[in-house]
């Protein structure tokens, strides 16, 4: 019967660098299997989404000069970027604005257990979803401020709006806002390039059947203008119903640009901030930095580190083994000296 190798020489293979590589990769998959977790406290807030769908966000003048989108579309793929961005424990809601007030279509909820149902939800916004085509942006913007006065307090108010107001609003009407400025936190995200571009009118599939003209919005009255009654029309004479309700103005009602004039006197009327859309990572670097917020324990997994470490050293024990070099060093058989030595 042939004697067993000894123990110590096999004990002796078993330290060598690949077997501690697969020791570490097996303990890594091991432990992230029971996903461990950190508990982090930190501060994180509630916003509510509200994105603009009057007709002027249709404007194709947003993204690249070669792949232009319209406003709209570029302020959901903003809003879904942001949705990444932002700590788990922070709450999210998303509304739309039209005419003069805001609807809510999903109220705040955790942003990493309702990911789905909030890319959903924003996915979804579209501007057949709007009950009037009017564009009063001061009303909106404070019909979304006192939705979260009552339905969402404590959250913040992020708004994706061009500014465009449509009608225009009549010269010193521009509506007062009860609240006081600062007391609800928020930020105006404007939209739009800064030369006027056409509103162009979707039909019912999306395709653009041609664009809003001078004429057709002097057919609507200016926001706030003094209504005359059928006595006064009379009496002025004329078929005042029928006729245009005001000359085009000087600013070209039915081109459309980021307006934002429009955008800080709402901000100094009610304390909101204001910014213009740039990226996913300026609108979640905006959202943190808003007053509020509440202290909340976040968990951490470890199972993705884990898991990335243990797939390293996997990799590292297949690695081939670099081939050793020995290098003998040898005498010559015979040394010859160049001096010679005689003997006296």
């Amino acid at each position: 019967m042939a004697a067993s190798p000894p123990l110590a020489p096999r004990l002796a293979g078993l330290r060598t660098p690949r077997f501690w590589l697969l020791s570490a990769a097996a303990l890594c998959f091991a432990v992230g299997i029971a996903d461990p977790a950190l508990t982090i406290e930190r501060t994180v807030g509630t916003y509510q989404l509200v994105f603009d769908i009057t007709q002027s966000m249709n404007t194709q003048d947003m993204g690249s000069t070669d792949a232009r989108v319209s406003r709209l579309e570029f302020a959901r793929t903003l809003a879904t970027g942001t949705l990444d961005r932002l700590p788990c424990g922070a709450h999210v809601g998303v509304s739309v604005f039209v005419e003069r007030k805001t609807q809510p279509l999903l109220m705040p909820v955790e942003v990493c257990a309702h990911r789905a149902a909030l890319e959903d939800s924003i996915s979804h916004i579209d501007w057949r979803m709007a009950w009037a085509a009017d564009s009063h942006l001061y009303y909106g913007t404070y019909s979304a401020l006192n939705d979260i006065r009552t339905l969402a307090p404590g959250a913040a108010l992020v708004f994706f709006t061009d500014g465009h107001q449509a009608p225009a609003l009549h010269t010193g009407r521009t509506p007062a806002w009860d609240g006081t400025p600062g007391d609800i936190p928020g930020v105006l995200i404007g939209l739009g390039g800064s030369t006027p571009e056409p509103v162009p009118k979707l039909g019912e599939k999306g395709r653009i059947d041609g664009y809003w003209t001078a004429e057709d919005t002097a057919g609507f009255a200016s926001a706030g203008a003094p209504t005359l009654s059928v006595a006064d029309m009379e009496r002025l004479g004329g078929d005042l119903r029928n006729a245009p309700q005001r000359a085009a103005g000087p600013d070209a009602d039915h081109l459309s640009r980021r307006r934002d004039d429009v955008l800080d006197d709402l901000a100094r009327l009610t304390g909101l901030g204001t910014a213009t859309a740039r990226s996913p990572e300026q609108i979640a670097a905006l959202l943190r930095a808003l007053p509020g917020g509440r202290l909340t324990d976040t968990r951490f997994s470890l199972r993705v580190p884990l898991t990335l470490a243990g797939l390293c050293a996997l990799l590292a024990s297949l690695a081939p083994r670099p081939a050793r070099r020995t290098t003998r060093w040898r005498l010559p058989a015979r040394l010859s000296f160049p001096f010679h030595f005689r003997s006296s």
